[in-house]
């Protein structure tokens, strides 16, 4: 009998719910379609960015410019809608992609800049085939907007050719992590992104040429590019190795085995002819093979 009265109670509500439920659905369903009497090029670009193609029932028009309909009746009026910038925008984006709230929110370089997500992804999709990170310009193109020096130091003769090896800043920084070394991608083993692609480099080696005082590719190298053959931060190779090779005392930088030949002969200078094996050998403990 209970379960009767129930019933019969719910079916008493029913033509009062429904309306409202229809018209929620309808809302639901059709907030895009209502922009796109306006917006249409908007809005169908939106439709193939993976916002809308990931997962039914994703971000629409009024996830982040809410209910647009005042808007639309009082013929466009744009102080009527949600238009989110700046950090109101960081803090939208950032509802959803929970992953980089820590990263973005807490150490972002770009972050402490007042960088947001609007910055450098077009929301509303691109035009360019950059769609599965939305971005707003190709990623060379668009770090260089705020990074002229790095993106200017790859026209140097030696370096990195990014259109030939496929590369881009996002091959190495993490743009959501922190400033400087702190932005590069680590892989599980602890090792930063030189290796992924210079993996004779890696080792482990017999007799490293590094010790535990320091090292790290960019010690000896620039990583962008440079104007000094093989990347290297000294114009000749003596020079960088008497940064660690010298009479220094104390086991800091420079106290290293310093060299045993006359550096004011020419002959000598060139070390890494005969210390050939210059980031680590399995044969030799002086790297001469």
């Amino acid at each position: 009998m209970r379960h009767l009265i129930r019933t019969l109670a719910i079916v008493a509500l029913l033509p009062l719910c429904l309306p409202a439920v229809a018209a929620i659905a309808q809302d639901s369903a059709d907030a895009s379609e209502d922009c796109a009497a306006c917006h249409e090029e908007v809005v169908a670009a939106f439709k193939t960015t993976i916002h809308a193609v990931a997962a039914r029932g994703g971000p629409s028009c009024v996830t982040c410019h809410t209910d647009g309909y005042r808007h639309m009746e009082e013929g466009g009026d744009v102080s009527l809608i949600a238009v989110p910038k700046g950090v109101d925008a960081e803090q939208l984006c950032l509802q959803c992609h929970k992953a980089i709230r820590t990263m973005f929110s807490v150490r972002s370089v770009h972050s402490d800049t007042a960088v947001s997500c609007v910055d450098c992804h077009s929301i509303h999709g691109s035009t360019l085939g950059l769609q599965e990170k939305m971005l707003a310009k190709p990623t060379a193109e668009l770090c260089a907007t705020c990074h002229p020096a790095a993106a200017n130091s790859f026209r140097r003769p030696f370096g990195h050719e990014m259109e030939i090896a496929g590369l881009d800043c996002a091959s190495c920084h993490n743009p959501h992590a922190g400033a400087g070394i702190d932005s590069l991608k680590v892989d599980r083993s602890g090792e930063g992104p030189c290796v992924s692609c210079h993996a004779e480099k890696r080792g482990p080696f017999v007799f490293p040429h590094v010790s535990n005082v320091v090292g790290d590719c960019m010690k000896c190298h620039q990583p962008h590019g440079s104007s000094n053959p093989n990347a290297l931060i000294r114009s000749q190779v003596y020079q960088l190795c008497l940064e660690c090779h010298s009479p220094i005392e104390g086991g800091t930088l420079g106290s290293q085995p310093p060299s045993f030949h006359d550096l004011y002969s020419p002959r000598y200078r060139n070390c890494t002819t005969c210390h050939v094996a210059i980031h680590g050998s399995n044969l030799s403990p002086q790297l001469l093979k």
